[in-house]
């Protein structure tokens, strides 16, 4: 006899929540795509090679990884509330300690103590709306997070592309440092609660949430894809500075440009979704993200660039939406640990990427960076495939005969 799969009644998180949270991926946003601003405004501050460049990454991996295992701990005894106000105090204080530091080896701690406060927040955006989500508000969450996130990233990057002349490189970090202590401000003065963490948390209980291979496959494809967009939003800025000649100025300039096109491709990625055959947006989304490469890797002018630059933030976008959409279509009812799981897995594991590419970039040439990202696109859309056929089988074993037009949808 099958055993039942426990199921979470779920409803619509409240505004205090949804406010709190956007605020947090906000944050993180701006954290994930910190060093990708960072490097070619510092690298004119103190000289480093690309090894050291991408050590940063794996600092903030180290970080990340650190969070995950005292996080479980520390949301039992801070609460959600007190979770965010630390990692929003914590990363306030890095990016001041980070400042005046003038060697390039004494930075890897302050950017260990980042990825530290990246994953306590990640863990308090997962605790917040993870526990209440249903499958009529996905989309519009998940379109709303990307937002935030892309919001983020782009507030980031813009305040380094305006202060590059007007503020030293120090400077500039303390004015960035501004974002979190005012958030700080606002969970520290907020009055209404939170809820409170959901039984089960963090990790689920059932085996059958987690069947092998495919809750391998969507780990490992969620892991990729953020490989991808981070390898981009870490090494672009570098790789066009010293591929094409452009300035420091331009590059920033390309890279808010990727990552507008990266958050408009997670927001109309849903909407294509719904509306297509499974197969049509992957294929669309990887086939326009590999002509963005080809463009960065043969173009010798910043037109070039900017056309590769909107066609591989947008191809990544509308790839991303296709995987956490399989996600949820196969664990509908699962435990929200499971979700907190792969959120915080892709994260980490995706942070890994960028730092492989430091140190291949260092030993080879900086075009490495771009056929990286080439081959992390064609793993991408490999893993999905399976997943989708998977699918597919899977509808048609339960409707023998009209599973096949099921499943293609």
């Amino acid at each position: 006899m099958d055993v039942p799969v426990p199921r979470f009644d779920r409803q619509a998180p409240r505004p205090v929540v949804v406010r709190s949270a956007m605020a947090g991926l906000f944050l993180l946003g701006g954290l994930i795509s910190l060093l990708g601003a960072f490097l070619p405004v510092w690298m004119y501050h103190l000289h480093f090679d690309l090894a050291t460049a991408g050590d940063y990454f794996l600092a903030l991996a180290l970080g990340l990884f650190s969070a995950s295992l005292v996080s479980p701990g520390a949301r039992d005894k801070l609460g959600a509330r007190g979770l965010l106000l630390v990692s929003c105090i914590l990363s306030g204080a890095c990016l001041l300690i980070l400042a005046p530091i003038p060697s390039p080896a004494g930075m890897i701690f302050p950017f260990i103590g980042l990825g530290f406060a990246a994953g306590l927040l990640t863990t308090g955006i997962s605790w917040l709306l993870l526990s209440p989500l249903t499958p009529s508000i996905v989309p519009i969450l998940a379109s709303l997070g990307g937002l935030f996130f892309g919001g983020g990233a782009l507030f980031v990057v813009l305040l380094f592309r305006i202060g590059v002349h007007t503020f030293t490189a120090p400077n500039i970090l303390a004015l960035a440092a501004l974002l979190p202590a005012t958030l700080a401000l606002l969970h520290m003065h907020r009055a209404a609660p939170f809820e409170e963490a959901p039984a089960g948390y963090p990790l689920p209980a059932n085996r059958s949430e987690v069947q092998y291979p495919l809750a391998g496959l969507l780990y490992l494809a969620l892991s990729v894809q953020s490989g991808n967009e981070w390898m981009v939003g870490g090494w672009l800025c570098i790789y066009l500075i010293r591929r094409l000649g452009v300035s420091v100025e331009t590059a920033l300039s390309l890279l808010a440009v990727y990552w507008v096109a990266l958050t408009l491709g997670k927001l109309l990625g849903p909407r294509l979704r719904w509306d297509s055959r499974a197969f049509r947006l992957p294929l669309a989304g990887t086939g326009t993200a590999l002509f963005g490469c080809l463009l960065l890797l043969s173009t010798t002018g910043v037109g070039g660039a900017l056309v590769g630059v909107i066609c591989l933030g947008a191809g990544l976008g509308a790839v991303a939406p296709c995987i956490l959409g399989c996600v949820w279509e196969r664990f509908p009812h699962a435990r929200p640990g499971l979700f907190h799981g792969l959120f915080s897995l892709s994260v980490i594991v995706g942070m890994l990427a960028p730092w492989s590419i430091g140190h291949l970039a260092h030993a080879w040439v900086i075009q490495s960076a771009i056929w990286a990202v080439v081959f992390g696109i064609l793993l991408v859309f490999v893993l999905q495939s399976a997943i989708l056929l998977e699918f597919r089988l899977a509808a048609r074993a339960q409707h023998p005969r009209g599973g096949a037009a099921a499943a293609g949808r």
